[in-house]
């Protein structure tokens, strides 16, 4: 009987899709198509939270879009452990609290990436109204810093398989964040970042359930740096990667049981 229950408990989720851009912790890491593959695999034991180990993979699809001398497969991969635990206010309110331990590597960028490391913890109040949440990410290597972000979110079931959720956040970080993201400021080199938000997200997903278990998705966003330091340095690095405001997008598929 042990092992039926087992098999039942177990969850598994992946998805592979084409994005126009990578755009992470408030940065354009790349500017120009890549692929993303994910998959999770975990096990969900009720009122004692839900346990999973995954892992995501990016591939850029042209050398135009960055700086960094890359292969154009698994540039970077990154493999975590999650966990989350819900507590239910009443039947329409529930806060998801999530730890995460991710370790991120970069192994098709030649002459050696640096791999890095973080805690995470997010919280996202669910419900069927506006659904607000944040993230914290400390990294401890190969830099120390820390990466916040903020946001609201609501789907609306357009039919029975068509959903429609839009996204709005922000980035935030602390001072040694910036400096690892965008380098000295080449207008006041002795002057530090302010710590703070320094870009604003505006994203828009559609999602259509082909079947119980699988289905196919497309979204649509928009990315803008806000901090005026941050716009000044980017703009006088003239690197592929150097943008300050874009619009992106992209559509995949996934599958989940």
């Amino acid at each position: 009987m042990i092992i039926p229950f087992l098999v039942a408990a177990l969850t598994f989720n992946a998805y592979t899709d084409i994005e126009s851009a990578y755009i992470c912790r408030g940065y354009v890491w790349d500017s120009k198509p890549f692929n993303a593959q994910y998959a999770d695999i975990g096990f969900d034991a009720g009122a004692f939270g839900h346990l999973e180990g995954y892992v995501w993979a990016m591939n850029a699809l042209t050398s135009r879009g960055h700086s960094t001398s890359m292969r154009n497969a698994y540039n970077e991969v990154d493999y975590g452990l999650r966990y989350t635990y819900n507590i239910k206010f009443n039947d329409d309110f529930t806060l998801a609290n999530t730890f995460i331990r991710q370790w991120v590597t970069n192994p098709g960028v030649r002459h050696g990436g640096h791999s890095a490391i973080d805690w995470q913890f997010l919280q996202t109040l669910k419900n069927p109204y506006i659904t607000p949440y944040w993230r914290i990410r400390y990294f401890r290597r190969p830099f120390t810093g820390t990466y916040y972000c903020a946001g609201l979110k609501r789907s609306f079931e357009l039919t029975e398989r068509l959903s429609l959720t839009l996204d709005a956040f922000a980035d935030f970080g602390n001072r040694s964040h910036f400096r690892h993201l965008f380098g000295t400021n080449p207008e006041h080199p002795g002057r530090d970042y302010h710590a703070g938000a320094h870009a604003v997200n505006f994203v828009a997903r559609i999602d259509y359930a082909l079947t119980e278990y699988f289905g196919v998705y497309a979204f649509a966003g928009a990315f803008s740096l806000v901090d005026n330091d941050a716009r000044r340095t980017v703009k006088a690095q003239d690197l592929e990667e150097s943008k300050r405001d874009l619009f992106y997008g992209g559509a995949g598929v996934k599958v989940q049981f």
